[in-house]
Parts: structure tokens; C-alpha cells; sequence
């Protein structure tokens, strides 16, 4: 036996391992017309080895890539598999949502407790008379760069009277429109930035509350919010990897149910 004849079988039977990466039932249909070919190709004296083992494999590549995909296309294209996938997608979305914006309310809620019990006492003292510049505690903070709550009292026309907030040596104030809002309200619970940027801005929990009496005027309470952005940024990220797990998770299973029934034979 010369040594082609080994070569040959050995090559036939890496196409016919190789044939077996296709689908069940395209395998049933086209493989024994392929193992032939293949057969027919070995034995063609015109195709040297070096030219033919590059194009079966070429075409190997090209073929199970197109075979799989068409696979995957008519899996996801079959009514109920995709409806079943499409709300599953869809309740995982919502889970996601509800894992990124149930804790992040609760972050930014919380963000606000020292602040409310700072304003409402504060406006307590100016109504009973106490005159600004002694109701506000000593000290100053720097909103950019500490964490620590602080207030500011002002006039009726959100002009400052004593503040323990700095920005730049000045006092800060809100937009005009929110002392108009609390005019009428009585109190407001906003995110204040008074330094504007995405990487270098500054944003305050802030609740401001109408001070009633003979000297009316408005309290603000407020504290920087950076470690608070920083656990929502972590909360937005934990929940993005979830639904991407989530989606994953449905497509594998999908893919699997899928491949499973279309390896069984007609």
C-alpha cells in the first residue's frame, strides 16, 4: 500500500469529524453527497494536497458559519420562541429598572434627612425672633470640597443674610424661581448645582423652607452629594450588569431550546 492511501483515509475521516459540527438535520441531508465529493476530490490527480486542503477548509469555515446562522435565524424566527423570548427580555428590563431605580431613590431620599431637620429647626428660631446671624451656627463649609451639611438664612428676596455655605469666598444662592416656588408652597426639596460640569460640578441636596413672621424669609439646608452620586453610579452599574446577564441567560436558553429541536430529525 503506498503512503497516499493512509494519507487519504486519514484526511477523510478528519471531513467526516469535521461534518459532524453541522446541524442534525443538514447533516442527514447533504453528508453522505459531501463525504462523496470529498472522495472524489482526493482522488482527482489534477488537486495536490497543497491546493486542496485550503479550499475544503475554506469552504468548511464558510459553510458551518452560514449553516449555524441560518440555524439561529429560524429558531429566533419561529413565533413562540420569539414571544417567549421578547417577554422574557421585556421582564428583565423591568426587573433591571426596578434594581437600578428603587435603590437609587433610596439614596437620593436619604440624602435629604439632615437636611430637613436642619431647616425646620433653623426656621423655628428665625420665627421666633432670633436674629439670623446668631441662628445659623458658626463655621464655614466649603460646599465644593466638604460633605458636611450646612445652612444659609435669606431675606425675602433670597438675598443672604448669615450663611455657614462657601463657593469662591461668596455666598451661594438657588435660582430666583425657587424662592418663588417656596413663596407659594412652603418648602422644595431640589438637586441645587451651583457649579455646573459633568466631571467638575458640584451638586446639592438641598431643602429650602418659607420662614413665616414678622421677618419673613427663606432657610436653605443643604450638603454636597458626591458620595451619594458615587453609590448611585455603583447601584447603575450592578444593575447594567444584571440585565446584561439577564438578556444573556434568555438568549443561551433560547439558542439551546432552539439547536435542540432542530438536531432532531424530521
Amino acid at each position: 500500500m503506498t503512503p497516499a492511501v493512509p494519507q487519504a483515509e486519514g484526511l477523510e475521516r478528519f471531513y467526516a469529524q469535521a461534518l459532524r459540527l453541522y446541524p442534525t438535520r443538514f447533516r442527514a441531508a447533504h453528508g453522505a453527497a459531501m463525504r462523496q465529493t470529498f472522495r472524489d476530490a482526493l482522488r482527482d490527480r489534477s488537486l495536490t494536497r497543497r491546493t486542496l486542503i485550503p479550499l475544503v477548509l475554506r469552504d468548511l469555515v464558510t459553510s458551518l458559519a452560514k449553516e449555524h446562522l441560518a440555524m439561529l435565524r429560524d429558531t429566533f424566527l419561529r413565533p413562540a420562541l420569539l414571544f417567549n423570548a421578547v417577554v422574557l427580555a421585556a421582564i428583565s428590563t423591568v426587573l433591571a429598572l426596578a434594581l437600578y431605580t428603587i435603590p437609587q431613590q433610596v439614596l437620593r431620599q436619604g440624602a435629604n434627612d439632615p437636611q430637613i431637620q436642619l431647616a425646620g429647626d433653623l426656621t423655628v428660631r428665625l420665627e421666633q425672633g432670633v436674629a439670623p446671624a446668631e441662628a445659623v451656627p458658626a463655621g464655614a463649609v466649603d460646599i465644593v470640597r466638604s460633605l458636611s451639611p450646612f445652612v444659609i438664612a435669606y431675606d425675602d428676596q433670597g438675598r443672604p443674610l448669615a450663611s455657614q455655605a462657601q463657593l469662591d469666598g461668596k455666598t451661594p444662592a438657588p435660582p430666583n424661581g425657587v424662592f418663588n416656588y417656596v413663596r407659594q408652597h412652603g418648602e422644595e426639596r431640589i438637586s441645587w448645582q451651583p457649579v455646573l460640569g459633568r466631571e467638575h460640578g458640584v451638586r446639592i441636596a438641598a431643602v429650602i423652607k418659607r420662614v413665616n413672621g414678622p421677618q419673613p424669609g427663606f432657610v436653605l439646608a443643604g450638603r454636597n452629594m458626591r458620595e451619594v452620586e458615587a453609590r448611585e453610579h455603583q447601584v447603575e452599574q450592578l444593575a447594567g450588569l444584571a440585565w446584561i446577564a439577564m438578556l444573556g441567560l434568555i438568549f443561551l436558553g433560547t439558542v439551546a431550546f432552539g439547536w435542540t429541536t432542530r438536531q432532531k430529525p424530521a
